[in-house]
């Protein structure tokens, strides 16, 4: 793309821009904003200490420089940024929209690592203006970034420190290498950031591959702005400085400046680290997986010496060759040969119960018609009406999931969609193909939430509505490419958008297999919960869901999660297709206090049928969720995927499509009561949140199923808002029936 930089003449922007032409752009100008008759400017949004030495970057780069002086003030200091008349961000829309007119760029080159104040306001201003926000450097992890700008030849030297443990006499024109060791020394003693994201210093750019020339500053003239004996503020005025030729011009990019496909080498966090990753990395997690296969091994060896040694929890040694191979099973795969015929009915089944806490369960909503289009608007209008039913509007979904017919419709469904969600921070979103029939567009759910008025915010801060919609193309995690958020929280609830195995750099599929699909998803995960909320974690996921578009893929999702987490419970479903033509897809609900809730695995018989339940509820039993499997098979919690034969997956549809409707009935009722679990609503009963996948060629058919969510309705729960989605396989090859519910009181 033909990127327009912005610079402040420090050494993110400058660095920015060496990642910017190490991912292939094209930097066809550069765009400073500066302040009026004065030095320095105490500006929200710009560095402005330099700006003085601005005009020599344009000769040093041999590019045109675009400028404007900095007129408006921060007016709109909120969370999120509207347009504001005299913003200072206007003055930024300003300048990006005369370099487009003149230069004709579709992308802005900006540095920040870790400000979401002034990604928002770049980010507001590239989607005014139709341009791409490129922000290499977010997240990324200071210490790390630090060492690797110094290594690929950024030249800074430090112009302002305002700082405990900086002194303005002693530091300010030191180069970056000369005062790291003191940063890093100053890191462990105040917890300064290292690469001054927190305001504890500004840089000034000398030299840096980019260059073709480098600057030398002559006179510099010392400015105190607070002298104060335990945490002085001062800066350097530039007032004099000059080019001189390099001895090789050449632009040419040291080999430390990483590309996109560099930070999921091995998916090692040793090689990127977020600001606040705490999980193993991949090859740490291999390498723990290798120790307890050689323990294993070890301990068989020496049974098979002594056969009167025993060791609690034994399994076959070769339970763990999963670890060195994609888990594809030899069997018998139903889900690739269904026919059409297999796909019963689809009738509209929508619903929304509330709660007192403002909360809002939508379910089974059926966009009707052969068309992807008009069934989207089918949809949204029912949508729409059933909201409007409860005084709430689209502005109020927090997380939305849509199971569409065909993915090669996918223009058509996104374009309605966005007609519906173009406002400001939109709702997560899933979206994902099953096997529906011709006259059925897609199905729908939604979960909203009421904003609470200003005493009860004031009361309880936490419910407020917290959106992260990422549109910067990063080496964090995939930026938006849709009218959806990564994630939404509001109050402990953290709900994501569908995960897939981008390479968040170049925003493409990431190359392999299962396995390296399902870490680089999951990695995306934690990245966003952790970036809601610095108390979560991947650990903190309370229930999930799992796509994948073969059932062989199943084992693998797994076994990635549990190497993660401890007790997670997920659904996982094979589906027709998923976006970009990945494998694997995550959705997770995530509590910033998971560490404080119980964990339970429980089951029943129900006539010949096998049912397991998982469950998670916290100590205060406010929130609480489940998954349920109904299985044909001696064991619903069995990792097989296939059949051993066809005549054993025909015995399996046989029984499978023969569940009563009253069998069906006894299985709700018992997850339900299950997630009730002694609640403290009784009057009227909490609502709850409910999704059954069923097995498209041999689950009962659907109005059998809804007969019997109508019977446990009205004996155990009657606010359960529910869909009811077909796919085409289930957690191991005997399920047939998977159930999961969320129940939340906060």
């Amino acid at each position: 793309m033909r990127v327009v930089a912005l610079i402040s003449g420090g050494k993110d922007s400058c660095y920015n821009m060496m990642q910017c032409v190490g991912a292939g752009h094209d930097i066809v100008a550069l765009a400073n904003l500066r302040p009026q008759h004065r030095d320095e400017l105490d500006s929200y949004m710009y560095q402005t200490v330099g700006h003085m030495g601005i005009d020599l970057y344009a000769e040093a780069m041999g590019l045109p420089l675009f400028r404007e002086v900095i007129s408006g003030t921060a007016l709109d200091q909120g969370r999120n940024y509207k347009p504001t008349t005299n913003d200072e961000v206007e003055d930024l829309y300003r300048l990006l929209a005369k370099v487009k007119d003149e230069v004709g760029v579709e992308a802005v080159a900006v540095g920040a690592i870790l400000s979401d104040y002034q990604r928002i306001r770049v980010e507001n201003v590239c989607g005014r203006l139709g341009l791409v926000s490129l922000a290499y450097l977010w997240r990324r992890n200071q210490k790390e970034l630090l060492q690797e700008m110094i290594s690929s030849g950024v030249d800074a030297i430090i112009i302002k420190v305002a700082a405990l443990g900086l002194e303005p006499r002693a530091h300010l024109g030191m180069t970056l290498r000369e005062v790291q060791p003191h940063l890093l020394l100053m890191q462990e003693k105040y917890g300064l950031n290292v690469c001054g994201e927190g305001g504890e210093y500004e840089t000034f750019t000398l030299d840096c591959p980019l260059f073709r020339k480098r600057l030398v500053v002559d006179q510099t003239e010392l400015v105190m702005t607070t002298d104060d004996p335990v945490s002085p503020v001062g800066y350097l005025n530039l007032s004099k400085l000059h080019l001189e030729d390099k001895d090789n011009n050449d632009i040419t990019l040291p080999p430390t400046v990483k590309n996109a496909l560099d930070f999921v080498s091995d998916l090692s966090d040793t090689v990127f680290s977020d600001l606040s990753d705490l999980e193993h990395s991949e090859s740490e997690l291999e390498s723990i997986e290798k120790l307890e296969k050689e323990e294993k091994k070890k301990k068989q060896q020496e049974k098979e010496l002594n056969p009167l040694l025993t060791y609690s929890g034994d399994k076959e040694v070769n339970d763990v060759a999963e670890v060195e191979e994609e888990p594809i099973q030899e069997g018998y795969y139903y889900d690739q040969a269904h026919l059409e015929s297999d796909r019963h009915t689809v009738v509209d089944h929508r619903s929304i119960f509330g709660n007192r806490h403002g909360w809002y369960f939508i379910g089974g909503i059926v966009g009707e018609g052969s068309d992807t289009g008009p069934a989207t608007e089918d949809a949204m209008q029912k949508l729409i009406n059933l909201l409007s039913s409860e005084n709430l509007r689209l502005q109020d979904v927090c997380s939305v999931n849509i199971y569409m017919r065909d993915m090669a419709d996918y223009n058509d469904l996104n374009k309605v969609y966005l007609d519906n969600f173009s406002f400001e921070n939109p709702p997560t979103r899933v979206c994902v193909a099953v096997p529906l029939p011709k006259d059925v567009g897609l199905i729908l759910d939604a979960v909203a939430h009421k904003p609470s008025t200003s005493q009860e915010i004031e009361h309880n801060s936490n419910k407020e509505r917290i959106t992260m919609h990422v549109q910067g193309i990063s080496h964090w995690a995939p930026a938006n490419i849709g009218p959806y958020s990564q994630a939404v929280k509001v109050g402990e609830l953290i709900s994501t958008c569908g995960q897939i195995a981008l390479v968040p750099g170049s925003m493409r599929l990431v190359e392999g297999g299962a396995r390296r699909q399902c870490a680089l998803a999951l990695r995306h995960l934690t990245r966003v919960i952790r970036a809601v909320n610095p108390r979560a974690h991947i650990r903190s996921v309370v229930q999930s869901v799992c796509y994948t578009t073969h059932g062989s893929m199943i084992n693998e999702a797994r076994r990635q999660l549990e190497r993660r987490t401890a007790g997670a419970i997920a659904q996982y479903a094979s589906v027709s297709a998923l976006p970009r033509a990945a494998a694997v897809e995550w959705r997770a609900l995530a509590h910033t206090h998971n560490n404080r809730f119980d964990y339970e695995e429980t089951g029943c018989n129900v006539g010949e049928y096998k049912v397991a339940i998982t469950r998670r509820w916290n100590y205060e039993n406010t929130v609480a969720a489940f998954v349920c499997n109904v299985a044909t098979g001696s064991s619903p919690s069995s990792c097989q995927l296939s059949f051993p034969s066809e005549e054993a997956c025909q015995s399996h549809r046989a029984l499978a499509s023969q569940m009563t409707t009253e069998e069906i009935t006894e299985v709700l009722e018992y997850a339900l009561s299950k997630l009730l679990n002694e609640c403290q609503e009784t009057e009227p009963r909490p609502a709850v949140n409910m999704r059954i996948f069923y097995q498209v060629w041999s689950a009962p058919p659907l109005p059998r199923i809804l007969a019997a969510l109508a019977a446990a309705r009205a004996r155990v729960c009657p606010a359960a808002a529910c869909s009811c989605v077909p796919v085409l396989a289930l957690h191991n090859a005997a399920t047939f029936l998977s159930v999961s519910s969320l129940r939340t009181d906060e």
